[in-house]
C-alpha cells in the first residue's frame, strides 16, 4: 500500500469518528490495511483546517500560527533517543504542577498541538516529493527486469562455451600433429642443404684467401665445423671434419705470415680483416703478442740486412759474424750511408708500430661513441671485451719502449765501435745529424730521452773532437810553414765566414746587449741554418716543419732522407728534454740581416776595441783558427755537454797561434829579450810552453824557410811588412774571439746548469763561465806586448847600435865648457831616424802599417841607446852633462818632426837619468832606491860618474844598487828599460808605471 492510499484511509477514519462539539479526541487505534494504526486526530485537524483555518481549537483564546509551533518544538522531541516522557515530568515537577489536572492537560494540549503541526509539515514535504518517489520506483523496477535478462543470457553463453571447446580440442590436436611433420620436413631439407653446401667449401675458401677476406674465410670454416659437429652421424661428414680441421690450421698459418709482414708493410684494411679474423678465432691477445715478437726480430732482421749490403764481405762468411763483428766490417767509406740506411729501416718498424697502435686508439675510440650493441663476451676465450681491449693498450705502450730499446741498442753497438774518430769533420757532423734526428724520432715515438743513444755518441764525441782538436792543431802548423804572411783585404767579420753562417744573429744579437741579458734567453733547439729552408724540405722553421716525424713523413719516406749536412743540425743532440734551459739564439734571418747591414758586423767585431782601432789584419793563418773555432761552434751546439772542454780547446787554438807568431817573428831579436817582454807576456808563453806544446804531435819549432829571405834582407827592414802582419793578426785574432764572449758565456752556463744534477766525466778539464771571461781579460791584456820584441827585431836594426855606442864612447863628457854643435853620433841616430821614417813611408803604400806603435818602438831603441851610451862614461863633469842635455835636445827635436809624436814616456826615461847626475848625495841615494827602470849597470854607472870624487860614498852606493836587484827576475825587471810594460799604443794601464818611472 502506497503512502497516498494511507493517507486516503486515514482521512476516512477520521470523518468516521468525528462529531460536533466533541471536545476530546479518540484514542483509539484502528486497523488499515491489514495492520492496526493509532488514531491520529491531526487528520481531523488538516480536514477542519481546510475548511476553516481561521477558526479557535480547543478554546485556546490565541491562536498561533503552524510556524511558530514549530518552532516552539524542543529540540528533544526531534531526538530518537530521547525520553520525552521523563522529560515532561521534570518539566511539570520543576513548575509544581506534577499534581496538577489542569497544568497536566495543558501540557498535553500544547504536545498534541506541537505533534498535528509537525506531522503536516512531514506530509506536505511527502506530498512534494511524490513524483521523484514514483520515478525512483520505476527504474528499480526496469533495473529488476534487466537483472533477469542478463542471467538468462549468462546461462545460454555457459552453454554454448561447453559445446565449442568441445569441438576446438579436436582440431588444434590435428593441426599440431601436421606442423610436427612440416617441421620434420624442413629440417632435413636444411641438412641436405647443409651438405650440398659442404661440398663446396674448398672453392668459397680458396676465393675468399685469395681477396685476403681472412674474417670471411675464417666465418666459413667455423661455420662448416659447427655444422660438421652437429651431422656427425652421417658417414660422408667425418672425412670432411678432418680436412677442414686441416684447413683451418693451415689458414692460421697463413693469418701468422700476414701478421708477419705488418712490422715492413702496414695496410689498414688488411690489418683490420686480420683482427677480424683473429676476434672470430678468439686468439685477439695472442696475436697482439705474436706482433710483438715480429716487431723485434723485424729489428734484428733489418740490421743484419743493412750491414751485409754495406758489407765488403761475402754473404757466406757474414752468416757466421755476430752483429758486433759485423759493425766492425763496414768500411768507412761507407759509414755514414750504412747509418743513414739503417735508421731508414728502423724508420720503417717505428711507422707501422705507430699506425698499429694509432689503429687501435681509433677503434676503442669508435666502440665507445657507437651504440651498445657489441657483445661482452668473445667466442673463443670467453673474456670480456674492455678487458682484451685494455691488455691490447697496455701491451702496445709497454711494446713501444721495448722496440725503441732494441734499436737503440743496434745503433749504440754500431757507433759504439770504437771507429768515429777515424771519421772527416764533414762525416762526423753528418753523424751527429743523424743521431739527433733519431733521437728526436725516439722522443716523439715513446717520449723517451735516448739516455743509452746519447750516451754512447757522448764518448765517441769526446774521443772524436780530442783526436779532432790535435789535427786542427796541425794543420795550423802546416799553414805556419806556408804562410806568406799577406793579409787578406775582403775580410770584414768573423760572421762572413761560411762556418759562421748559422750564428750570425746569435753573434750579432749578443754583441750589443750586456751577457747577462744574453744568457738567460730561453734555450731555443730550433736554431737553424740560415738556408735551411729554401735547400731542404724537411725545415724545422717552416710551418709544416713544426708538425711531428710521424705526421710528416710515412713509411715510404722518412725523416733520413736527403743531405745530412748543416740543415740537420738543429739542436744540441746531447742535451735530454731536460736541457732546454741551454743557450742558443734564434738565428732566423740572419743572412738578411747580413746583406741589409753589411758594415754592421765590423762594427760588432770592434765593439771591444776603440774607434780608432785599424783596420783588421788577417792571414790564412788566422783565417784557418777562425774556421777551426767556427767548426768548434758546430761541437758545442751538437754535443753541448762537453762544451768546456770544446771552449778550451778553442782557447788552445789561439794560444797556439799567438806563441807560434811570437816565436817566428821575435826568435833573431838582437836585444835582450827579458828586457822587452812584460811580465804577463812572460808568463803566458811559459803556460802555453808548459800545458799545450807537450799535446803537438809535429817537431817544434816551426820551420820559418817561407819568411827567412824577408826576416834577413835590409831593404825590407828585416821583414817588417810581415811581422807587422803577423803582430797585427793576434790582435785581430783575440777581438774576433772576444766578439762571441756572450755567447759562449751563454753555452758554458747551459752546460753547467745541465750537469749540475749529474756526475761528468773530465768536467774538470772544462772551463767555466768564469774562466772564460779571466782568460779573454788576460789575453786582451797581454796580445798587444808582442808588438814590442816582434818589432823590436826591425827597429834594433836600422841603426848600427855598436857603432853608436863606440861613438859615445869616444866623446869626451869631462870638458869644463860646452860647444854649441853637438856629438858626432847624434847625425848618426838622426841619419838613422830620416832612413826609417823614408822605408816606413815606402812600406805604407803596400800595406797599412801602425806608424804610432812602430815608432814607438823604434824610439824605444834609440833611448835606451842613450842612455847605455851614457851609463858607460867613466868620467863626468858639469860640461859633459850639459853636452848630453845638448845631444838630447838636438836629437829629440828632429826625432819629433820626423815622426810627428811627443813619446813623453821615452823622453822622462833619457831625462831623468840625465838630470839624476846633479841631485845631492842623499837624494841620490834615495832616488835609487825608487823603481825607475833602469839596469843595474846603468845605476852603476850614474854613481860612478856622480860620485867619482867621494870613493866613500860611491862604494856605499854601489852597494846600495847591487842590494836593490838581490833577484833574477827582480834584476830582469830593475833592467827592463821604462816603459816596458807599456802597451805601444799606450792603451793599457800598465802604461803607468812607466810613467811613474
Amino acid at each position: 500500500m502506497g503512502f497516498t492510499d494511507y493517507y486516503v484511509q486515514q482521512q476516512q477514519v477520521a470523518r468516521v469518528t468525528a462529531t460536533p462539539g466533541t471536545q476530546t479526541k479518540a484514542t483509539s487505534n484502528s486497523t488499515i490495511a491489514g495492520g492496526s494504526l493509532p488514531q491520529l486526530d491531526w487528520a481531523d485537524e488538516i480536514v477542519v483546517g481546510r475548511r476553516a483555518s481561521g477558526t479557535e481549537v480547543d478554546g485556546e483564546q490565541v491562536a498561533a500560527s503552524d510556524q511558530e509551533v514549530l518552532e516552539s518544538t524542543e529540540a528533544i522531541y526531534f531526538d530518537g533517543g530521547s525520553n520525552t516522557g521523563l522529560h515532561e515530568l521534570r518539566k511539570l515537577s520543576e513548575t509544581g504542577g506534577l499534581l496538577d489536572c489542569g497544568a497536566i492537560e495543558q501540557s498535553m494540549g500544547v504536545l498534541r498541538r506541537q505533534h498535528r503541526v509537525i506531522s503536516k509539515k512531514v506530509l506536505q514535504l511527502i506530498l512534494a516529493q511524490r513524483s521523484a518517489c514514483d520515478e525512483e520506483f520505476q527504474r528499480i523496477r526496469e533495473t529488476e527486469r534487466m537483472l533477469r535478462d542478463t542471467v538468462s543470457m549468462c546461462r545460454a553463453a555457459r552453454t554454448k562455451l561447453d559445446t565449442s571447446k568441445l569441438l576446438l580440442t579436436t582440431t588444434n590436436l590435428e593441426i599440431l600433429a601436421a606442423y610436427k611433420k612440416r617441421q620434420t620436413l624442413v629440417n632435413l631439407l636444411r641438412t641436405l642443404n647443409a651438405l650440398k653446401s659442404m661440398r663446396s667449401i674448398d672453392q668459397r675458401l680458396q676465393r675468399r684467401l685469395t681477396d685476403a677476406d681472412y674474417s670471411g674465410a675464417i666465418a666459413i670454416l667455423l661455420e662448416n665445423k659447427n655444422l660438421s659437429q652437429r651431422f656427425h652421424q652421417y658417414r660422408c661428414v667425418e672425412s670432411l671434419a678432418h680436412k677442414l680441421q686441416d684447413t683451418l690450421l693451415l689458414t692460421e698459418v697463413q693469418l701468422e705470415s700476414v701478421l708477419g709482414e705488418m712490422p715492413s708493410e702496414f695496410e689498414p684494411g688488411r690489418y683490420q680483416k686480420l683482427q677480424e679474423a683473429y676476434q672470430l678465432l678468439g686468439k685477439q691477445l695472442i696475436a697482439m703478442d705474436q706482433l710483438h715478437m715480429n716487431f723485434v726480430s723485424s729489428v734484428h732482421t733489418a740490421a743484419f740486412t743493412v750491414l751485409r749490403q754495406h758489407m765488403e764481405v761475402s754473404v757466406e762468411e757474414s752468416k757466421k759474424l755476430t752483429y758486433e763483428q759485423m759493425c766492425e766490417c763496414v768500411p768507412l767509406d761507407r759509414y755514414v750511408h750504412c747509418l743513414t740506411a739503417l735508421c731508414r729501416a728502423f724508420w720503417k718498424i717505428l711507422v707501422s708500430y705507430h699506425q698499429i697502435r694509432c689503429w687501435h686508439q681509433n677503434r676503442s675510440l669508435c666502440e665507445r661513441l657507437a651504440p651498445t650493441e657489441t657483445v661482452a663476451e668473445t667466442e673463443g676465450e670467453g673474456q670480456p671485451a674492455s678487458f682484451q681491449q685494455e691488455y691490447i693498450r697496455q701491451k702496445l705502450e709497454s711494446g713501444q719502449f721495448r722496440l725503441w730499446n732494441d734499436i737503440q741498442a743496434k745503433v749504440c753497438v754500431f757507433i759504439g765501435g770504437g771507429r768515429l774518430h777515424a771519421l772527416k769533420y764533414d762525416q762526423f757532423v753528418q753523424i751527429l745529424a743523424i743521431v739527433q734526428r733519431l733521437k728526436k724520432v725516439g722522443g716523439e715515438f715513446c717520449d723517451s730521452r735516448s739516455a743509452k743513444l746519447l750516451g754512447a755518441m757522448q764518448r765517441q764525441s769526446v774521443e772524436f773532437f780530442r783526436r779532432y782538436h790535435a789535427a786542427c792543431l796541425e794543420e795550423i802548423g802546416l799553414f805556419f810553414d806556408h804562410e806568406v804572411w799577406v793579409p787578406i783585404g775582403s775580410f770584414h767579420d768573423v760572421t762572413q765566414l761560411q762556418e759562421y753562417r748559422n750564428f750570425r744573429h746569435a753573434l750579432a744579437t749578443t754583441a750589443r746587449p750586456a751577457p747577462a741579458v744574453a744568457r738567460s734567453s730561453p734555450a731555443g733547439p730550433d736554431l737553424l741554418p740560415d738556408s735551411a729552408s729554401s735547400l731542404h724540405s724537411q725545415d724545422e722553421s717552416s710551418l709544416y716543419g713544426s708538425c711531428g716525424y710521424f705526421l710528416r713523413f710515412t713509411e715510404k719516406s722518412s725523416p733520413f732522407d736527403g743531405g745530412f749536412d748543416s740543415t740537420m743540425l738543429e739542436e744540441d743532440i746531447l742535451a735530454g728534454i731536460a736541457d732546454e734551459s741551454s743557450y742558443y739564439c734564434s738565428e732566423d734571418g740572419s743572412d738578411n740581416s747580413n746583406e741589409q747591414q753589411p758594415g754592421s758586423p765590423a762594427r760588432h767585431g770592434t765593439a771591444h776595441q776603440p774607434a780608432s782601432q785599424q783596420p783588421l789584419v788577417v792571414v790564412n793563418t788566422s783565417l784557418t783558427v777562425l774556421r777551426c773555432i767556427g767548426r768548434y761552434l758546430y761541437f758545442c751546439k751538437l754535443l753541448h755537454p762537453i762544451t768546456p772542454q770544446i771552449v778550451r780547446s778553442m782557447a788552445e787554438l789561439i794560444d797556439y797561434y799567438l806563441y807560434s807568431v811570437h816565436e817566428l817573428f821575435s826568435a833573431d831579436l838582437p836585444v835582450p829579450r827579458d828586457n822587452l817582454a812584460s811580465a804577463r807576456l812572460r808568463a803566458a808563453l811559459q803556460r802555453i810552453q808548459a800545458e799545450l806544446l807537450p799535446k803537438l804531435r809535429r817537431v817544434w819549432p816551426l820551420s820559418d824557410e817561407m819568411v827567412r829571405p824577408d826576416l834577413t834582407d835590409p831593404d825590407t827592414l828585416y821583414g817588417l811588412q810581415k811581422r807587422v802582419v803577423a803582430a797585427e793578426s793576434c790582435i785581430t785574432l783575440v777581438a774576433q774571439f772576444r766578439q762571441m764572449e756572450a755567447y759562449l758565456g751563454g753555452l758554458l752556463a747551459g752546460a753547467a746548469a745541465a750537469a749540475a744534477g749529474q756526475d761528468s766525466t773530465g768536467e774538470s778539464d772544462g772551463w767555466t763561465q768564469a774562466g772564460l771571461r779571466e782568460y779573454l781579460a788576460r789575453t786582451a791584456e797581454y796580445v798587444p806586448d808582442v808588438r814590442k820584441p816582434i818589432f823590436m827585431c826591425s827597429t834594433a836594426r836600422v841603426i848600427d847600435l855598436q857603432a853608436v855606442l863606440s861613438a859615445m864612447a869616444k866623446v869626451k863628457w869631462d870638458v869644463n865648457h860646452v860647444n854649441v854643435q853637438h856629438s858626432p853620433y847624434i847625425d848618426t841616430i838622426n841619419r838613422g831616424i830620416q832612413y826609417f821614417a823614408m822605408k816606413l813611408e815606402e812600406q805604407t803604400s803596400t800595406v797599412m802599417l801602425p806608424p804610432d806603435v812602430l815608432w814607438d818602438s823604434f824610439v824605444h831603441v834609440l833611448t835606451h841607446l842613450l842612455v847605455e851610451g851614457f851609463s858607460n862614461a867613466k868620467k863626468c863633469s858639469a860640461g859633459g852633462r850639459a853636452l848630453m842635455q845638448l845631444d838630447f835636445t838636438h836629437f829629440w827635436s828632429l826625432l819629433e818632426i820626423v815622426s810627428g809624436g811627443k813619446h813623453p814616456e821615452h823622453r822622462a826615461y833619457v831625462e831623468q837619468y840625465v838630470k839624476a847626475y846633479y841631485l845631492p848625495k842623499d837624494l841620490l841615494e834615495q832616488w835609487l832606491l825608487e823603481p825607475h827602470g833602469y839596469s843595474a849597470k846603468h845605476l852603476a854607472g850614474l854613481v860612478q860618474c856622480a860620485c867619482s870624487s867621494d870613493k866613500k860614498t860611491r862604494q856605499r852606493l854601489l852597494a846600495l844598487v847591487e842590494s836593490a836587484a838581490p833577484s833574477p827576475g827582480a834584476a830582469a825587471g830593475s833592467t827592463v828599460p821604462a816603459g816596458r810594460n807599456a802597451s805601444p799604443t799606450q792603451q793599457q794601464p800598465v802604461g803607468l808605471e812607466e810613467g811613474s818611472a
